[in-house]
């Protein structure tokens, strides 16, 4: 573990200054946007076109960003005459001059390509990026087609100054598609000349988010001081905390912020920023724990093969929706193979997540190609005193944290002492006894069940976490147990008290037999308590996959495909979705809380720029005289209304908003609005009068009932609003 400085934002903003911010000197030696001579006719070029000598003056030219499909080209290139068959590879070069490299004490290249690029500087190759190895020809594919957030990232490179030679220097760039049906591609590049030997060589990437601290870490080219830069917005940057640690790995805690609020930050030394200060370096922070909100979390497991499968994996959840919006993200181990070292590491996470990991914390857990000890702990930073919630463990093998209503616990199933009454059993049990969070999630690499290329009945890590950490977890009512290990995905029905080998499951262990899904046999709903029952998902085809039979009794779906998890928490709902490579998702299920009751699901604001936000008053009863009262505020004010409830939610889009209830719906009377100003309306009625009559069969004790109201907006381009909604149970 690298020592992280911790300094609190909101004292630094008293004694800081706000400044403009101080850049490093350095010099764009070929900015992005420059003019290119490029060659885009099919043909193969050979190798001649890399040289200094060569003759461009019949290719075109044209200024960067070059490409076709996505719209932001400066430039528009031909993909030759088949939408279906496009050219596989399009040539560029240009010249810039150095009056004097010895002035320089670093050199970095940005190139942005999609799908991969060869770059060559005054004809030797200087970097290579989503190619293969070896020579490259013109029709040669890129690894892998890059999607969402990366078709639009420069990826960085570290180059010696002493390539540069005085006076005139060429750069020559084969551009290539992954395929001949590629839809888009694009092109830019830039080199950057510091006076300044030091530059980011890693990150910066987020670590141990809290509702009030962010650690921001990042690695330099040499050993020097850090400062990490934070502001409200990118240009606004005016305080910073420094490190004053003396060293390559850089771990900064930002204290003091604000829960729910997004910052922009930049990262670099004393000197000035050598990273970020710009839309892309930005996070939220968690909002206070046991919030109830929207959560979205994205799972990989086994995911460190840094090829094409695992490319395949990550486009596809960039391509997905809401993965902008990814609140934080988990690894379950095997992160980088073959061993987990530093140059692995860089491969398989820094190079090939730079977007992810700048924007969103990850939390991680070790599995067994993590046997490089000190990469893994000097790369992450995990709480060990409870800093992000949950009882302190004293240790980064194994932890808690808390985000919004969920409480996650890692595991290490690795090399930590899996024995019942050992160091991480006791405190298993200390922070599962504290917790009142809505919602448990436990994963570790090591799965409990798996026939998958592992196999659970007989592999020892697997078999003593079973046996001697599943009683304990669901003693305490875990609701979501994630693993990998086994190149495959599975996930059981949700079960109970299976402590044995596969054979030894019996039908009384299935609580539900169901498929988990609203679109099936119905959700699986879980009222408060323990041992109401667990979902268990392997999620280890993250990079590759590895057979095996596939047919443990326990597991409702299994399948040996690449993919990972997104799992969807708000309110008293938590949705898990396996995606695969292909962009499908090939099994979803649901956990519902039935004792739950609160607001759920997200409103879109009204053309008053509100939301219209559901809260309740009172107890459900079938009996109760006193009232409960469903309420709406924020609305249109002088516009009618109603609410309509069912029996199950949904988050569907409809008009401008979400249907957070799923058909049959129920509707009470229309009720007008109060209030003198756009967002000054309200909604309200009595529901036990409803229960009591009862309005509707449905509405008996015990039943979980999903609400919203739906209101007139005339401003709205569809003339109608929605709110968020609310969930609530009927007591006797």
């Amino acid at each position: 573990m690298i020592p992280s400085i911790k300094a609190n934002f909101l004292s630094a903003l008293i004694v800081t200054a706000l400044a403009p911010l101080p850049c490093l000197a350095q010099d764009l030696i070929l900015p992005a946007g420059s003019t290119w001579s490029y060659l885009d006719n099919g043909s193969n070029q050979g190798t001649a076109w890399q040289q200094v000598g060569f003759n461009d003056s019949a290719w075109s030219t044209g200024t960067a960003q070059f490409g076709y499909g996505d719209g932001d080209e400066t430039t528009i290139i031909s993909f030759g005459p088949s939408s279906v068959n496009k050219y596989i590879t399009t040539y560029f070069r240009t010249s810039f001059n150095v009056p004097n490299p010895a002035i320089y004490g670093s050199l970095g290249l940005r190139l942005l390509r999609d799908d991969g690029a060869v770059v060559y500087l005054n004809g030797s190759e200087i970097a290579r990026s989503n190619l293969p190895n070896g020579t490259v020809t013109s029709s040669t594919t890129a690894s892998s087609a890059q999607a969402g957030g990366e078709e639009d990232n420069f990826a960085w490179f570290t180059l010696d100054p002493a390539l540069l030679q005085t006076g005139s220097n060429l750069v020559a760039v084969e551009l290539h598609q992954s395929s001949g049906s590629s839809s888009d591609t694009s092109f830019d590049l830039e080199l950057q000349a510091s006076s300044n030997s030091t530059l980011v060589s890693r990150g910066p990437y987020l670590q141990q988010a809290s509702s009030t601290a962010q650690v921001v870490r990042w690695r330099t080219t040499s050993s020097s001081t850090g400062r990490v830069w934070i502001g409200s917005s990118p240009s606004t940057l005016g305080v910073w905390v420094d490190d004053t640690i003396t060293s390559n790995l850089h771990a900064v805690e930002v204290s003091g912020l604000q829960p729910a609020t997004r910052y922009y930050y930049a990262v670099g030394t004393t000197a000035g920023i050598l990273a970020g200060g710009d839309i892309e370096h930005t996070f939220r922070t968690p909002p206070v724990i046991g919030t109830r909100e929207p959560v979205r979390m994205w799972v990989i497991g086994d995911s460190g093969t840094s090829d094409s499968s695992a490319a395949l994996v990550r486009n596809s959840y960039a391509n997905y929706p809401g993965a902008d919006e990814t609140n934080l993200w988990l690894m379950l181990g095997d992160n980088a193979y073959n061993e987990g070292n530093g140059a692995e590491y860089q491969a398989a996470v820094f190079d090939f997540y730079p977007s992810m990991l700048r924007r969103s914390s990850l939390w991680t857990t070790r599995g067994n190609h993590e046997a490089t000890t000190f990469a893994y702990y000097d790369i992450f930073t995990m709480p060990m005193a409870g800093e992000a919630g949950g009882i302190a463990s004293g240790t980064e093998a194994y932890y808690s944290f808390d985000y919004a209503n969920i409480h996650f616990v890692c595991l290490d199933s690795y090399v930590t002492s899996r024995a019942v009454g050992g160091a991480m059993w006791l405190w298993l049990q200390s922070d599962l006894a504290a917790t009142t969070q809505d919602w448990i999630i436990a994963f570790w690499h090591h799965p409990p069940y798996t026939k998958g290329s592992h196999d659970s009945d007989t592999e020892t890590r697997l078999v003593e976490m079973r046996q001697n950490f599943l009683p304990l977890l669901e003693d305490h009512g875990v609701d979501l147990v994630l693993g990998g290990h086994s190149h495959s995905f599975e996930r059981s029905y949700l079960i109970d008290g299976h402590y044995g080998t596969s054979g030894t499951l019996s039908p009384s262990m299935i609580l539900d037999d169901g498929d988990g899904s609203d679109f099936g046999d119905g959700a699986y709903n879980r009222p408060a308590g323990n041992h109401v029952g667990t979902v268990y998902c392997v999620a280890g085809s993250s990079g590759k996959i590895g057979g095996g039979p596939l047919n443990h009794p326990a597991m409702f779906y299994s399948i040996n495909a690449l993919g990972s998890l997104v799992i969807d928490v708000d309110g008293g709902r938590l949705d898990v979705r396996f995606l695969r490579s292909t962009g499908a998702v090939s099994d979803h299920f649901t956990l519902l809380d039935t004792s739950y009751s609160g607001s759920y699901c997200t409103a879109t604001p009204h053309s008053g720029n509100c939301k219209a936000l559901m809260s309740s008053a009172g107890t459900p009863s079938a009996t109760s005289p006193l009232p409960f009262l469903v309420q709406c505020a924020n609305v249109l004010s002088g516009q009618f209304g109603i609410l309509f409830y069912g029996y199950a939610p949904a988050h569907t889009p409809f008009s401008t908003g979400l249907r957070c209830v799923t058909n049959p719906i129920i509707r009470t009377p229309p009720q007008p609005a109060g209030g003198s100003a756009p967002c000054l309306g309200s909604f309200q009625i009595d529901f036990n009068p409803l229960i009591q009559a009862p309005h509707d069969a449905g509405l008996v004790p015990g039943a979980t009932v999903y609400s919203q109201y739906w209101f007139r907006d005339p401003g709205s381009p569809t003339g109608t609003g929605l709110s968020n909604g609310l969930q609530f149970v009927i007591q006797p």
